[in-house]
C-alpha cells in the first residue's frame, strides 16, 4: 500500500512545482510573485445620475378639446372615427334637437309674444287711466323675463331641429364616445379632439424611485422600436399614488417648445430621466472589488500594489464614480486586480499585451 501510495504522490507534486508562480528574492530575503496588471490614470469628472422607465404616449390633456352637445338631443350622423385627422370647419357629426327642446323653446316664443302683447295693452290702458304704473311695471317685468328665457333657448340652439358640428381647427380625433342613435343630455360628449402633434409622455416610475423625480428634471424620450430618434421634454408632474394596473407612479413628460413630430398616440417609448449629478473618481468597472470590508481598488506605488478602500458614487453600464482616500499621481490597476493582494509586487503590461494582463472572464476595456 505505501508502495503504490508513493507513486500517486509523485505525480501531483511534479504537477504543483510546474504550476507554481514565478518568483524573486527582493532586498530583505523575500519571496513575492509577480503579477502582470494593466493600469489607467485616475481621473475625477462629474457624471448625470439617470433614471429609465418606459411609457406611452398619451394626447396632451391641455390641448384637448371635448366636443359635446348644446342641448338634449339624438346623434343622427357621426362623420369620424378614433385617429382621423380633421381639418378646421369640418363636418365632424349632426345632432337632431330633441323634441322636448323644441317644445320649450315653442313656449319661450310664445311667452314673448303675449309679454309683447300684455304690455302693449297696459300701456294703453294707462293712457286713459284705466292702468297704474304699478301694473305697467309688472307688465314690463313680464317681458324682460320672456325674453331672458327666450335668448337661453336661442344661445343653446332650441330653435334649431337640426345641426352640424364641425371641427374648431385642425386635429386629430383622439376618442369618439358615442354612436348614431344616440340621445344625449345637454352637455354630453359626443368626441375629443386633439391639436395634431401635441402630446404627453406618461412614464411609469418604481414606487421606491418616486421621490426622486421631481417636476422641471430633464427627460429624453426615444420610441422603443427606433432609439436613433431623441426628443427632449421635463417632468411635468408625478401622480401621489400608485397605477392599480401597472403597479408603478406615473410621471407626466411635456415636450418642449412646440409639440413633436414622430410622437403619436398610444406608442411606446422609454424616458432616460436626469435627476442629479455625481463628480467623483470615474473608473472602469472591473477596477472596483468587493469583499468583507466593502468596495476597494489597487493602485500602484514603487512597483507594488496599494489597496484603498472607496466608497461606490454612482454605478452605470460602465463606470463607477467612487470616492475614497486615493492618490492622483499613482496608476489605477484595472485588469489583474483579482490576483493582487495588498503589497504584491506587481508589473504593467505594455499597452499591445493588455489582454494578457486580464484574468480568465474579465470584461475587455474599450
Amino acid at each position: 500500500m505505501n508502495y503504490r501510495s508513493g507513486w500517486l504522490v509523485l505525480p501531483v507534486v511534479a504537477a504543483l512545482a510546474v504550476a507554481a508562480p514565478a518568483a524573486h528574492s527582493d532586498d530583505s530575503g523575500r519571496h513575492a510573485a509577480t503579477v502582470l496588471v494593466k493600469t489607467a490614470p485616475l481621473a475625477k469628472k462629474t457624471l448625470p445620475v439617470l433614471l429609465t422607465a418606459y411609457g406611452t404616449v398619451q394626447p396632451d390633456s391641455g390641448s384637448t378639446v371635448h366636443m359635446v352637445v348644446p342641448r338634449a338631443g339624438q346623434i343622427a350622423k357621426l362623420m369620424v372615427s378614433p385617429g382621423q385627422e380633421v381639418k378646421r370647419g369640418q363636418q365632424l357629426f349632426e345632432f337632431a334637437t330633441g323634441a322636448a327642446t323644441l317644445l320649450n323653446y315653442q313656449q319661450a316664443a310664445s311667452a314673448v309674444k303675449f309679454a309683447k302683447s300684455d304690455l302693449a295693452r297696459t300701456r294703453e290702458l294707462f293712457k286713459e287711466r284705466l292702468a297704474t304704473n304699478s301694473q305697467v311695471a309688472t307688465a314690463e317685468k313680464a317681458l324682460s323675463d320672456a325674453e331672458d328665457a327666450m335668448s337661453a333657448q336661442e344661445k343653446v340652439g332650441a330653435g334649431r331641429a337640426v345641426q352640424w358640428v364641425t371641427s374648431p381647427g385642425d386635429a386629430i380625433v383622439t376618442e369618439v364616445n358615442a354612436k348614431v342613435g344616440d340621445r344625449l343630455d345637454q352637455g354630453g360628449t359626443v368626441l375629443q379632439l386633439t391639436e395634431r402633434g401635441a402630446v404627453q409622455i406618461m412614464l411609469g416610475i418604481e414606487p421606491e424611485q418616486a421621490d426622486k423625480v421631481r417636476p422641471g428634471m430633464p427627460v429624453t424620450i426615444t420610441s422603443v422600436f427606433d432609439s436613433s430618434r431623441r426628443i427632449d421634454g421635463k417632468i411635468d408632474g408625478v401622480h401621489g399614488m400608485i397605477d392599480p394596473q401597472t403597479r408603478l407612479v406615473d410621471a407626466v413628460v411635456r415636450m418642449e417648445g412646440k409639440p413633436a413630430a414622430g410622437l403619436l398616440p398610444n406608442m411606446r417609448v422609454q424616458g432616460v430621466i436626469t435627476t442629479g449629478e455625481v463628480t467623483g473618481w470615474v473608473v472602469p468597472r472591473q477596477a472596483v472589488l468587493t469583499d468583507d470590508q466593502g468596495a476597494y481598488v489597487y493602485q500602484i506605488k514603487d512597483g507594488q500594489a496599494q489597496r484603498a478602500g472607496v466608497t461606490i458614487l454612482l454605478d452605470t453600464d460602465d463606470v463607477y464614480a467612487i470616492d475614497g482616500k486615493l492618490d492622483p499621481k499613482l496608476p489605477l490597476v484595472t485588469l489583474g486586480n483579482y490576483e493582487l493582494s495588498d503589497g504584491q509586487a506587481v508589473r504593467e503590461a505594455a499597452a499591445g499585451n493588455a489582454a494578457s494582463a486580464a484574468p480568465a472572464g474579465a470584461a475587455k476595456v474599450n
